[in-house]
């Protein structure tokens, strides 16, 4: 049965640095819940107090109704999956997923039955047999992961995972790690710095910033309405352009920005009803309306139109990105699927974008 995971302001310092800074989280039972930020903002500090691997200088953690704040590691049945796999080189596969289970003294023929189900559930029974250095990066991972689960840990842990693998094997493991843990229905948190991987994997997601929570949500949410401008950066491309609120008009904001004046309806409840801003708008959200990308009933829903001077474009195949220059001080960034336009590097072009993809950001 999956297990909720609770932190009630935890934090941790070392000497005068801190590291966590008073972390308050919920992560559901059954979730797959990514910590995401960039280096240095202590999410492998956090996973490492969650591992029993460190101890909070203040704050607690509960898994269900347990308080395992001050519980060693080797008591708290929590599962690790860490960035390098950890294998015993002279071990077969089938020993190296056994070896929780002999060091819990489980009964032979118990412990048999579950190294079996492990390695189905991973993909890995035809090399049960075979030593850790005749597997590929890929299937390494694969037993690792079967090791962690193989005790029924309460908590399942991975630090970076996949940050091993080449990009290829790295798709192939997204999504079987989400298999097997749904499968597993355990609770898991996934520390990376990886965004896409959280895009894509996650149920949920904390982003992190100098020991600090900036934004918890599901992915959809934070990529389509960050907090602020960190966030927004972080998770994907953006441009930035600054603006000043002129108008509300029913569930619209009117903004006079040195692009033009746009409209937004992605605006903060609390948004002052006049004041300076900052607008993030995607680059995928920008369409140029003379390519056949856009119907004539497309143009209609597209309530922010601009006259651009396209600068640069580079061609990659199922996309291209452009460089448009907005007068003289704004210079945007958009991406064309399926490109169609590729003509001079100075063409006059229109772009235009829907008032839902001005995301208004409170800083």
């Amino acid at each position: 049965m999956s297990t909720p995971i609770t932190l009630h302001n935890v934090r941790k310092q070392f000497g005068q640095t801190v590291a966590v800074a008073g972390i308050d989280l919920q992560i559901n039972a059954g979730h797959l819940f990514f910590l995401l930020g960039p280096s240095g903002c202590g999410k492998t500090t956090l996973l490492r107090m969650l591992a029993g691997f460190s101890e909070p200088t203040g704050g607690t953690i509960h898994f269900g109704k347990l308080d395992v704040t001050r519980v060693p590691a080797n008591k708290r049945n929590c599962g690790m999956v860490f960035q390098g796999y950890a294998l015993w080189p002279h071990m077969t596969v089938a020993q190296n997923v056994a070896f929780g289970l002999e060091v819990r003294k489980v009964e032979a023929k118990e412990r048999d039955k579950r190294v079996e189900s492990a390695l189905a559930s991973v993909r890995m029974t035809p090399y049960a047999q075979r030593k850790p250095n005749e597997l590929s990066g890929g299937q390494q991972q694969r037993v690792a992961l079967a090791r962690a689960l193989v005790i029924e840990p309460t908590v399942l842990l991975l630090d970076e995972p996949l940050s091993n693998l080449d990009a290829k094997l790295r798709l192939e493991m997204r999504s079987e790690i989400k298999r097997i843990c749904n499968e597993a229905n355990i609770t898991a948190l996934y520390v990376t710095h990886d965004q896409k991987e959280a895009l894509s994997m996650a149920d949920g997601i904390a982003v992190l910033r100098d020991g600090k929570v900036v934004q918890v949500g599901k992915p959809r949410e934070l990529y389509d309405r960050p907090a602020n401008r960190f966030v927004a950066d972080f998770l994907g491309e953006t441009n930035f352009v600054p603006g000043e609120v002129v108008a509300r008009e029913r569930d619209r904001v009117v903004l006079e920005t040195p692009a033009g004046r746009l409209v937004s309806t992605a605006y903060p409840g609390d948004l002052p009803s006049t004041g300076n801003v900052t607008c993030s708008i995607r680059p995928e959200a920008i369409r140029l309306v003379h390519t056949r990308s856009v119907g004539p009933q497309d143009s209609t829903a597209l309530v922010n139109t601009l006259d651009v001077q396209r600068k640069d474009v580079v061609y990659l195949g199922e996309v291209s990105q452009h460089t448009l220059a907005v007068g003289e001080h704004v210079t945007l960034k958009a991406f064309e699927l399926h490109p169609q336009s590729l003509n001079g590097d100075t063409d006059s072009l229109r772009v235009a974008f829907d008032a839902a993809d001005v995301v208004i950001l409170r800083d």
